[in-house]
Parts: structure tokens; sequence; C-alpha cells
């Protein structure tokens, strides 16, 4: 039968020795009449170690706590950094729009300064049709506010479309996209002159056309389309867009200009209406409970 406990092993000699050492020692003392001063001694080399672990894990637990409060107050700053950074990005985004407003504004002084009869009424977008392919809208102004049908509905970069439908606190708008709008346009250059109204596969990619142009005409890509003022719907002269390309018509007879409008048709928020201009047509409105649509004036 093998010993249970094996003196070879080395760290079973220490502890046993170790104990043998102890047990001396206390022998000695009591031998020694209480004589402590030895002792003292060797407990002392034989505790120091174990005080020495004990202290540093103190000091490890105290630092961990200010390290602790140290990253509790990182955080608190961190939140008020992240704070003031929201406060600049809200200012930054409002300093933005009353940059982009007064901008609007500016041109539309020019505008006002060059046909001193127009009238503006300001209004902004509440709502778009999700499904139309032309881009028409409702704005937050109507017969209360001094709106009729077919006014013109502008940006400071150029005409954007016309109320067709009016109610009493709000209306809709039919853009220059769509082919239920017909405007008498011109080339500003040239001078050659069609009727403006919108097409689907152009008006998915943000265009509108300059259709029946004759084939000898001079409009060349880059020009800019304007309103002729023809009629009594539109004043002359309203920037419409610039020409993409020159294409012929299916017949072969005459010709038509892809336009790209400078007014954000698409994505403008805020408009003006033209509530007055020189030559403007008024129309009559049977009643005003509602919507009332009209068929689309050819200008």
């Amino acid at each position: 039968m093998r010993n249970r406990f094996n003196f070879r092993d080395s760290n079973l000699r220490i502890f046993l020795t170790a104990v043998l050492v102890m047990v001396c020692l206390m022998v000695y003392s009591i031998g020694t009449g209480g004589n402590g001063d030895f002792v003292s001694s060797i407990a002392g080399i034989i505790t120091e170690p174990v005080q020495r672990v004990s202290a540093m894990i103190s000091a490890g637990f105290g630092s961990f706590s200010g390290n602790f409060e140290d990253i509790e107050q990182i955080r608190a700053e961190n939140e008020l950094l992240k704070k003031k950074v929201r406060e600049m990005n809200r200012k930054t985004v409002d300093y933005n729009d009353l940059k982009a407003q007064n901008e609007q504004y500016r041109k539309l002084l020019g505008l006002k300064e060059e046909n001193d009869m127009y009238q503006f009424l300001a209004s902004t977008v509440i709502s778009r049709d999700a499904n139309d392919y032309y881009a028409g809208f409702t704005l937050d102004k109507g017969s209360a506010d001094g709106v009729e049908l077919y006014d013109p509905v502008i940006t400071a970069d150029g005409l954007v479309g016309y109320i067709s439908g009016l109610g009493v606190t709000s209306s809709k708008v039919t853009t220059i996209l769509s082919p239920g709008l017909e405007v008498g346009a011109v080339d500003k250059d040239t001078r050659d002159g069609g009727t403006l109204f919108g097409e689907i596969s152009a008006a998915k990619s943000g265009y509108t056309r300059l259709n029946y142009l004759s084939r000898d005409c001079e409009v060349t890509v880059g020009d800019l389309v304007v309103t002729s003022g023809f009629g009594s719907v539109f004043p002359a002269n309203l920037i419409i867009g610039e020409v993409k390309e020159i294409r012929a018509e299916s017949e072969n007879i005459s010709l038509y200009a892809v336009v790209e409008p400078t007014a954000d048709v698409k994505g403008c928020t805020d408009v003006f209406i033209i509530t007055e201009f020189e030559g403007q047509r008024s129309v009559r409105k049977d009643s005003i409970e509602g919507y009332q649509t009209t068929d689309t004036p050819n200008d």
C-alpha cells in the first residue's frame, strides 16, 4: 500500500518544514519565559508578504473606486458635449433655413422690381401625393387668403405650376411636369416658341417638354425657356427651365425640347402664389365648398 503523503513532493516538504520551525519557536518561547523579540522577528518575516499582498489589494480597490468616479465624470461631460453639439446643429439648420428663405425673398424682390404689378402670397406645401408621377401637391392657402383658380405658383428659381383646385383654407397645385397643364413658352434667346406640357416618361426624371417647335428653329441645348405671356394665365418671362435635349416628334413633323425645370418641382416646400399681375384673367368660382377643379386652360 502506497503512502498517502509523498514526502518527495517539494511543496509538502516546505510546508512541513515551516510548521516544524513554528513549533520549535513556540517551544523556545515557552522555555525562555515568553521572550518574544526573537519570535516576533521571525513572525514578522513570515507575515510580511501576507501583509504586503493585503495592502496591494486594498490599494487596488481604492484605485478602482477612484477610476469609477472618473468614468462617471467623463460620462457626464460627454453628455454635456453631446447636448451642446445638438444645440449647435439646430442653430445651424435654423441659420441655413433663414439664409435660404432670405435668398428666396431677395430673388423675389428682384422679380417684383421688374414687374411691379405682381402681388405675391407665400405658402407652404402641406401634402404630396406619392402616387402622382407629376408631383402635384397641396398648399396651406385657399380662397380665404385671396387665392383663385389658375393663379401661377412659383419659387424664387422659377415656375412650378398653377392652382387647379381651390378650398377655403387650402389649394391644389398641378405642376409643369403634368400633361394637364399647358404653358405658352419661348426660348429666351431665339424667341422660338411652342407649348410646354409634361409627359410621363419625362416627368419620372423630373423633366417636362417644350412641344411643337418648328424643324428650322434655333433652339439649342443649354438655352433658357420662359413663359411667353400669351393668354392671361401666366405672365411673360417667368423662368421655366433649361433645354437638355432636342428631339423629333414621332411623326417627324416638328421637334420638341426636353426641359429641366429650374425650380425644385418635386422637392419644394415653400412657394409663392402670384395672386395678381397685369393682364390676369379673373376666373369666377361658383362655389368654394371643398375643392373646385376646372378644365385646364390653354395658354
